[in-house]
């Protein structure tokens, strides 16, 4: 029963399939010819081979004991079924593509064509047939009629088929085109002239607030994921019940059928490859919502750390169609008596395959495997995510042989993942091959600087920095971090001792420093030229260290760094227009925060040190003193909920609010910011730069 709900056999041609099934290729036309083929196909023939083993329903007579050759030379089978055809199809159908019917199925094989033409086995034809193939025939030995309900069960087998098989395609390309279109229309209708007060009226509701408490940044109790936001909890909603209605609704059934016994058996058949193509049609969606190329990023104004969490949904939406559709399949073929001959198919092996690393990769992803050991499980998450995408590939393959264009789904994944790669390896290239200069700053926070990179100065922007000499095995390791242009940091000296001097150390509400001071000591001044690069130009990263590559980083003069960005966190837009702009930081999250001082004039820095880190409080001496108002704590908290209030009792009109940090401090600032938002005159403006993995 191989393959059944392939319609494969005699209407699989050796061709590459071009499109998908319903929008460029069609199946079965005329359906009529094919009915009459399925009619006639099982009669024995004088050239027959009468020992030949059982037909399998796969091959719908392409197969057993009559050969191509053995019907392209039957006098009998060629008449009966031209015959067939001239009663039985409509008289609008063209002749043209009766003949081209004929010249490719006559004979079961595309490659073995018949000796007559469909106009010369019609000519063929002196007397009209008057009786049928009966039981006591042992072979046709005349042209023949054809019982006429056995040719419209076979007909409408082939109709409602490729009827379900069109649905298919469409509600495949019905998901890709929502689950895409959605983040661009959304981001449009924002940009819209007028639009903007409605959405500052959304915002507080639907932007801000976490689903779950103030869970976003810290995970779940027992690790069980990060929760989603109001907004992005509707998207997965939305997709989530858009796939269900794409996999329940849009079934025909005609009975009797010619491939299924029963409506049930049928249904279920549609039921198991629609599934299917749900989730073929998701694959490239699941991965280009994960890259950092992803074109989304430049289409909408939507976080990439928003993209990673619609990445891990619509990844387990995916996952949940692979499972259906595996065992919808497993249950049908069962109820057919026809598993076991199933389950020694090369195809059905792939299958298993993909539906296995499907499974394990719906597991392996979970927050307590990607906490364990983030670089092992980005590589085996890629690794697996092979074997998924190999194994369906093969599993199309050795079924289809790429006669109904499956496999453009997998082409379209594919396409995705290497477009990202290949701008990753650009960027990496353009920025070429670079000597940073790496300096302890405190016991777990190093500075490195790369000079001669000449980025914009924008905020809220990101690179990737590979470090390939400190770990040879691993030089493909790579690691997000904030970028603070360099010449922000280059006056250091001058401005520390000038605002040493002249008490330019101005305070907003309290003391500048809690818990400690911060002395104008400043560090070793670099030598631009040396690392290549004129004065003023370059990056610095300040790095936490982990218990990964991070580690092993330690002064050093000339350590080989490769840079793949910038990348932009979140838009800058909508903060930067704010009449106030509010910059809360907690440890090395200032980083992401710093650059805004030098796009707005009305800033107030707040940021809070473990006292472990305050020698990045002393690094950070020289711009921090060009800021007028600031509230920089070290060994004590942050009250976000004093900083709010007191800036809603100033009066601003609008106040931005950027907020980088511990996943505690930007779940806080969230609640915080959406509570004020949705019951005070003041309307808040909200980034959290956080960066979710």
């Amino acid at each position: 029963m191989r393959g059944l709900l392939t319609a494969a056999g005699l209407a699989a041609l050796a061709v590459p399939a071009q499109a998908l099934i319903g929008y460029g290729i069609t199946m079965y036309d005329p359906s009529c010819g094919f009915g009459c083929y399925d009619s006639i196909s099982g009669f024995m023939l004088e050239c027959s081979v009468m020992d030949h083993g059982p037909v399998g329903a796969h091959s719908h007579g392409a197969g057993g004991p009559t050969s191509p050759e053995c019907r392209a030379g039957d006098d009998y089978f060629l008449t009966t079924l031209a015959y067939c055809m001239n009663t039985t199809c409509d008289a609008s159908t063209p002749r043209w593509k009766l003949e081209k019917f004929w010249s490719e199925q006559a004979t079961g094989s595309k490659t073995v064509a018949a000796k007559w033409s469909y106009t010369e086995a019609l000519a063929q034809i002196k007397e009209p047939p008057t009786d049928q193939y009966g039981e006591d025939d042992h072979h046709l030995t005349r042209t023949v009629l054809l019982d006429p309900e056995t040719v419209k069960a076979n007909t409408l087998t082939r109709e409602y088929f490729e009827q379900a098989e069109t649905i298919h395609s469409q509600y495949g390309l019905i998901l890709l085109i929502v689950g895409f279109g959605t983040p661009v229309v959304i981001s449009m209708f924002t940009r819209l002239p007028y639009m903007s007060t409605l959405s500052d009226k959304l915002k507080p509701y639907l932007v801000y607030p976490s689903l779950i408490g103030t869970y976003h940044v810290r995970p779940l109790p027992y690790l069980l994921g990060n929760a989603a936001t109001v907004g992005q909890s509707l998207y997965v909603i939305m997709f989530a019940a858009l796939n269900i209605a794409m996999a329940a609704a849009g079934y025909k059934s005609v009975q009797p059928n010619a491939w299924f016994a029963n409506e049930w058996q049928e249904v279920m058949g549609y039921f198991s490859a629609r599934t299917g193509v749900l989730a073929f049609a998701l694959t490239p969606l699941v991965i280009l919502l994960s890259g950092r190329n992803n074109i989304l990023l430049w289409a909408t104004n939507w976080s990439h750390s928003t993209f990673m969490v619609l990445h891990r949904w619509v990844a387990r939406i995916y996952a949940a169609q692979v499972i259906i559709h595996s065992v919808a399949e497993l249950v049908l073929y069962i109820d057919m008596e026809s598993y076991e001959a199933e389950f020694k198919t090369e195809y059905w092996a792939w299958g298993i395959v993909a539906t296995v690393f499907a499974c394990a990769m719906l597991v392996f992803s979970s927050l307590f495997f990607r906490r364990w050991s983030y670089e092992l499980f980005l590589v085996g998450h890629i690794i697996m995510a092979v074997f998924v995408i190999v194994g369906s590939w093969y599993h199309v393959e050795f079924l289809f042989q790429r006669r109904w264009g499956y496999e453009f789904w997998l082409y379209a994944a594919c396409a995705v993942w290497f477009f990202d790669r290949m701008i990753r390896v650009f960027r990496v290239l353009k920025n070429g091959p670079r000597r940073a200069v790496v300096t302890e700053v405190s016991e777990d926070i190093v500075r490195v600087d790369v000079k001669g990179i000449r980025w914009t100065a924008a905020p809220g922007l990101h690179t990737y920095a590979y470090f390939p000499a400190l770990s040879p095995w691993r030089p493909w390791e790579n690691h997000p971090f904030s970028i603070l242009p360099t010449a922000l940091l280059q006056s250091k000296r001058d401005a520390s001792l000038s605002g040493a001097a002249s008490g330019s150390d101005t305070r907003s509400t309290a003391d500048v420093e809690k818990s400690g001071g911060v002395t104008s000591t400043s560090t070793p001044q670099r030598d631009d030229q040396a690392l290549g690069g004129a004065p003023g130009t370059g990056i610095t990263l300040y790095v936490r260290k982990s218990k990964g590559l991070t580690k092993l980083l330690a002064n050093h003069n000339s350590l080989l760094t490769l840079l793949d960005g910038p990348y932009p966190d979140n838009p800058t837009n909508g903060v930067l227009k704010s009449d106030r702009l509010l910059l809360i930081a907690g440890g090395v999250g200032i980083t992401g925060v710093l650059p805004y001082i030098a796009r707005h004039t009305n800033v107030k820095i707040c940021w809070s040190v473990k006292a472990s880190a305050e020698g990045l409080v002393r690094d950070l001496e020289g711009p921090l003193s060009r800021v007028a108002e600031k509230d920089v704590r070290i060994g004590s908290r942050l009250d976000v909920a004093a900083l709010l209030a007191e800036e809603e009792r100033t009066g601003w009109s609008r106040v931005g609010v950027v907020v980088c940090g511990p996943g505690g401090l930007c779940d806080d600032t969230r609640a915080l910011v959406a509570a004020k938002a949705r019951t005070g005159p003041t309307v808040w403006e909200l980034e959290v730069d956080a960066f979710s993995w």
